[in-house]
C-alpha cells in the first residue's frame, strides 16, 4: 500500500537569508548569520494576488504589479511572526532612504528564486559611526515607471500603495532578525535571500 504524505498536499513557500560582512571583498571571520525567516501577511497576499487575474476578458487587467524590490535593515528585533508590519527600528542604508533596491536575481533552480544586495561601505553606517543590524526584511513596489503608481487594482477603483523609500516603516513581505552584525565603514554588508517554492 502506498502512503500518501501529508505535506505533498501542502502548498510551501520557504524563505531562507543569508548574511555576512565582507572586508576588501574578503569574508570577515564569524559574520556570517543565516536561517528560515517569516512570511509576512503581506507577502501572503502579494503572492495569492500575483497568481490570479482580477479580470478575464480581452483585456486581462491583474490585480498587482507589486514585484520584490526592495531591501531594508534595522537595529531592533520582533518575534519572527507573519504578523511582522515593519521594521522594529529602521536604520537608514543612505542620506535619506531606508529601503535601498535590490541589485541581482538569481533563480537556483525552477522553483526558487534568490535576491541579492551588498550594501557598500558607506551605506548603513552613512554617519560615520558602527551600527549594530539585528533584522531585514524584503519589500515589493511597482516598478517607478508604472502609470499613476498604482499597486492593486481593486474591484472598484484603484489602491495606491506604492512605497516611499524615504519612511521607515513600509510593510515587509519577508522578515528576519539575528544575532547582530557590527557594521562599520570598513566592511560591507551582503545579503542573500531565497524564496523556495
Amino acid at each position: 500500500m502506498i502512503k500518501v504524505q501529508e505535506d505533498l498536499r501542502d502548498i510551501a513557500v520557504e524563505a531562507n537569508m543569508w548574511a555576512c560582512l565582507r572586508e576588501r571583498g574578503k569574508l570577515v571571520c564569524g559574520s556570517i548569520r543565516e536561517g528560515h525567516n517569516v512570511f509576512t501577511v503581506t507577502g501572503r497576499n502579494l503572492l495569492s494576488k500575483l497568481i490570479a487575474w482580477e479580470t478575464i476578458a480581452a483585456t486581462d487587467i491583474p490585480f498587482t504589479h507589486r514585484r520584490v524590490r526592495w531591501i531594508g535593515v534595522g537595529v531592533g528585533s520582533f518575534l519572527e511572526v507573519s504578523t511582522v508590519a515593519s521594521l522594529a527600528q529602521p536604520q537608514q542604508a543612505t542620506p535619506t532612504n531606508y529601503i535601498v533596491p535590490l541589485q541581482t536575481v538569481e533563480f537556483p533552480s525552477p522553483t526558487s528564486v534568490r535576491f541579492i544586495k551588498e550594501f557598500g561601505t558607506g551605506e548603513i553606517t552613512v554617519a560615520g559611526a558602527p551600527v549594530n543590524v539585528t533584522e531585514a526584511g524584503l519589500f515589493a513596489d511597482v516598478s517607478p515607471g508604472n502609470a499613476g503608481g498604482t499597486e492593486d487594482v481593486g474591484h472598484t477603483a484603484p489602491t495606491d500603495t506604492t512605497l516611499d523609500p524615504t519612511i521607515g516603516t513600509n510593510p515587509p513581505v519577508a522578515y528576519k532578525s539575528f544575532e547582530g552584525l557590527t557594521k562599520t565603514v570598513d566592511f560591507t554588508l551582503e545579503f542573500r535571500w531565497e524564496f523556495r517554492f
